[in-house]
């Protein structure tokens, strides 16, 4: 038996490993993301983008950490509500060694001073994993729904 079956094996399996290891480090980001939301410090959300990573969301467009802490501050001081993330089992495509497409769904549930609200949307991200570590490049949050109970989600 030659050697260069075995050597090409090796490298598809070593491939594989790195592209797994890859999107089980942004999966778990994105579980990171959901409990930081549930407890916001927009320099701790920042701090899951890198330095010039962007956001999106129907509020408008963030580039870098400054904006993107700037957009969750104020996110907060216009709902101060106390709510609780859930990510849906995300969809990872790796297309580079160290870069993993996400898209997943997501709800939420929220407590305030008057009532209690729910919403749910979708997340789509590039994220940048290395060395065991996973940032996002981009994330896209599309709110599909956020309302109070006393109103619904009728159509």
């Amino acid at each position: 038996m030659s050697t260069d079956p075995l050597h090409a094996q090796i490298d598809d399996l070593m491939s594989r490993v790195i592209t797994l290891e890859s999107e089980r480090v942004a999966s778990g980001l994105m579980h990171r993301y959901a409990a930081l939301l549930d407890h916001p410090l927009p320099e701790s959300l920042a701090s899951l983008f890198v330095a010039d990573g962007t956001l999106v969301t129907g509020r408008g467009t963030y580039r870098g950490r400054d904006e993107i802490a700037g957009f969750f501050r104020s996110a907060r001081s216009t709902d101060d509500s106390d709510k609780r993330h859930f990510i849906c089992l995300p969809d990872l495509r790796a297309h580079a060694p160290d870069r993993v497409h996400l898209e997943c769904y997501f709800g939420y549930t929220a407590r305030a001073r008057e009532g209690s609200g729910i919403g749910w949307g979708t997340y789509r991200a590039d994220i940048l994993t290395s060395s065991g570590e996973a940032l996002f490049e981009s994330l896209a949050i599309d709110l599909h729904v956020g309302t109070d109970l006393a109103r619904g989600w009728a159509r």
